[in-house]
């Protein structure tokens, strides 16, 4: 180890007592001195101020983009719910008998009910109070254009004038609608309002409401779940629920009654939802907050923390930058005092004195700045040439839960064992041959806990440019990591559920998805293509049918041949399917490969009428799974082929299919696990058939 190596440590203490410096002789240089200490001192001041509010800006913009996330999450959350649940009603709404009992009511038209419909009337009453039941909903009502329940759960309240009034300007609408909260009895509750479609008559298609389904549902405790801290949320944050109304915010309290705040608590509409400190009524602390609207509903949500909170990491960095400009300071005053010392004395006794006093004045400084490192809570190391650590500060010892002055001495390996001693002798190679900063994430299992440094090595030059060692610097980010796991897997929560709804809503599409994932994750695996296009191909396979949702269901469902005019509204689903997945933010190469896979190489395809390689690979890959299981799946204007009927189509229209794509295809459909997916395939169209 090198004297200067040797002399790192920066708890190194030198003697305390100074000795009094000599004034300067001449009142000039006394005056020039402090003219340069003084203006030292406000650059040393201004510089730390730039960086204290570019660390600001930085806090604030990571806390706006963590809250935003949040809130619109949170936001979609409660959209879902209240998409599921209005959902519900289909299972009664969509019923023959319902809707055929509601045409006939509607088509009274204000007389009384005749004997049959009297007669049909304690079964529909028994039907709609067992779908409360069995929901457990507040109550249920079938309301006709007048206004009139004809229908009602038993035990239901009357309906108020309001409810009345919103049944009857939601009687024409296409789909659910929600009315906004309101308390009755003691509980919150949500009014949702179902269109009753009529009933087909003699083979007639046309159809019309014919009634509203009025079904009130319970909301506080769903209500309170939803905007319920987890884990991962920062102290001092809260999501509050706030209800427009007019021109005004009204606060939600979703625990007990009174649920409705009073007027003083309200916010205005305007600028609410924009991220940004303010002042809430009935507050005293200023806070930071975002709000987001919760669609098809009156609802909104607001996410805070208060200001002194999210601010609390600014308050170290503060002292921290300050005590650092004041050591610069301190070293430079004591580096120029001490130049100027020398150049002013004859004696070299003298000379040998100022430099003793420089030699402690720089002590002192190494005393702050080792006070400051033994502060941070980055793990901060230097190794020699050789990777032996020769220093490493306090946060770094109890990471490896050693005593700090044990280290010393000891490598990659003896510290965090053979795996991560691997990767940090990789980054330290980078180092050296290429002379750049390198950075890296690092998985390290401390005490079998999982962790995640970020990383970052450089190289250490003395005054002659020699390498000397290499400075480690790692900053624990497993709360972040953690994090995006968990927001991923939310993601993959939603994929599946948006994939569960399409194939509920279509008979056809039952289990397409599936089968094209497994396909294509397969044959991403034989063309050996990388784990980002794999993923990218097996979220591209589950949200290939997402834009059919548009497509009216008579189109979707219909059993017999298409005409042009259908086919080129059911083309029109990829444009769709594209929309849908930019609004949701889906990564640039999913929504790619979903908008090209029904592309062909000839220009036959939809539609772009790409050619070649301007079709994307997993478009390619994607286009040839969907076909293959569509095939193989039977429908009443045409007869399912067998896997190898499919496959035999594309070995024979090289123009359209990519025949790399159709080789990986048969290498997959004739290994064992193919074999076993063909069977599957086959077995679940026969049993499709039946």
């Amino acid at each position: 180890m090198t004297e200067a190596m040797s002399n790192l440590n920066l708890n190194t203490y030198m003697g305390k007592d100074i000795p009094e410096q000599e004034s300067p002789k001449h009142k000039k240089s006394k005056i020039a001195a402090g003219i340069l200490a003084i203006a030292l001192l406000v650059v040393c001041y201004w510089v730390s101020s730039v960086l204290i509010s570019e660390k600001q800006q930085e806090i604030v913009g990571e806390l706006q983009t963590r809250q935003e996330l949040t809130i619109n999450g949170k936001a979609d959350v409660i959209n879902t719910w209240v998409e599921q649940t209005g959902q519900q009603a289909n299972v009664l709404t969509s019923n023959p008998l319902i809707q055929l009992f509601a045409t006939e009511i509607n088509s009274l038209d204000g007389d009384n009910l005749s004997a049959p419909l009297q007669e049909q009337l304690p079964y529909m009453q028994n039907a709609i109070t067992r779908f409360v039941q069995e929901n457990n909903l507040v109550a249920a009502y079938m309301v006709g254009k007048d206004g009139r329940a004809y229908l009602a759960s038993s035990g239901s309240p009357a309906l108020t004038d309001d409810q009345r009034r919103l049944a009857q300007e939601g009687y024409d609408a296409a789909t659910v609608g929600t009315t906004p909260l309101r308390e009755t009895n003691g509980e919150l509750v949500f009014d949702f309002l179902i269109p009753v479609r009529s009933a087909q008559i003699n083979g007639s298609s046309q159809m019309q409401n014919v009634g509203v389904f009025l079904m009130t549902v319970s909301a506080a405790e769903k209500l309170s779940e939803f905007t319920r801290n987890s884990k991962l949320s920062e102290p001092g944050e809260q999501t509050h629920l706030y209800q427009r109304q007019n021109d005004k915010l009204i606060r939600i309290n979703t625990n007990y009654a009174p649920y409705f705040a009073s007027e003083e608590e309200a916010l205005p509409l305007e600028g609410i939802k924009e991220f940004g400190a303010r002042t809430l009524p009935g507050q005293s602390l200023a806070v930071f907050s975002v709000g987001a609207d919760v669609e098809n509903t009156a609802l909104t949500l607001l996410r805070t923390v208060p200001v002194n909170v999210a601010l609390q990491e600014l308050e170290t960095y503060r002292y921290v930058v300050f005590g650092l400009a004041a050591s610069a300071f301190i070293v430079i005053v004591s580096v120029v005092s001490g130049i100027w010392f020398a150049l002013r004395t004859q004696s070299a006794k003298d000379m040998a004195g100022q430099y003793k006093d420089l030699a402690t004045q720089i002590n002192a400084q190494r005393r702050l700045l080792g006070s400051i490192n033994n502060t941070v809570h980055d793990l901060i190391s230097l190794k020699d040439v050789s990777g032996k650590y020769v220093y490493a500060n306090p946060s770094l010892a109890e990471f490896v839960s050693l005593p700090e002055q044990s280290i010393p001495g000891k490598s990659d390996r003896e510290l965090f064992g053979d795996k991560v001693a691997r990767k940090f002798a990789e980054m330290d190679e980078r180092v050296l041959n290429s002379g750049q900063k390198t950075s890296e994430i690092v998985e390290v299992d401390k005490g079998g806990i999982e962790k995640f440094l970020r990383v970052e090595k450089t190289r250490l030059l003395d005054d002659d440019g020699i390498f000397m060692g290499i400075v480690t610097v790692c900053g624990d980010i497993t709360d972040y990591i953690i994090n995006q796991r968990q927001k991923d897997e939310l993601g993959r929560k939603t994929i599946s559920i948006l994939v569960r709804m399409m194939e509920e809503n279509d008979p056809h599409l039952a289990g397409h998805s599936h089968h094209m994932s497994e396909i294509a994750g397969n044959v991403a695996d034989i063309l050996k293509l990388p784990q980002q296009t794999k993923q990218t191909l097996l979220t591209g396979a589950n949200l290939s049918q997402i834009g059919k949702i548009s497509i009216p269901s008579k189109i979707r469902t219909k059993e017999s041949r298409l005409t042009k005019k259908e086919m080129e509204i059911m083309q029109g689903h990829v444009s769709k399917a594209e929309n849908l997945l930019s609004e949701m933010e889906i990564d640039q190469a999913v929504i790619t490969a979903v908008g090209q896979m029904y592309e062909r190489r000839d220009g036959s395809g939809y539609p772009r009428q790409l050619k070649d390689e301007e079709i994307d690979l997993s478009a390619r890959v994607l286009g040839m799974a969907d076909i293959l299981v569509a095939r193989v799946s039977p429908r009443s204007y045409r007869q399912a082929i067998s896997v190898e009927e499919a496959m035999e189509v594309f070995r024979t229209n090289p123009e359209k299919y990519d025949p790399a794509v159709v080789e990986a295809f048969d290498s997959f459909l004739q290994s064992p696990e193919g074999l076993s997916f063909r069977d599957r395939l086959e077995e679940a169209a026969k049993n499709a058939k039946q």
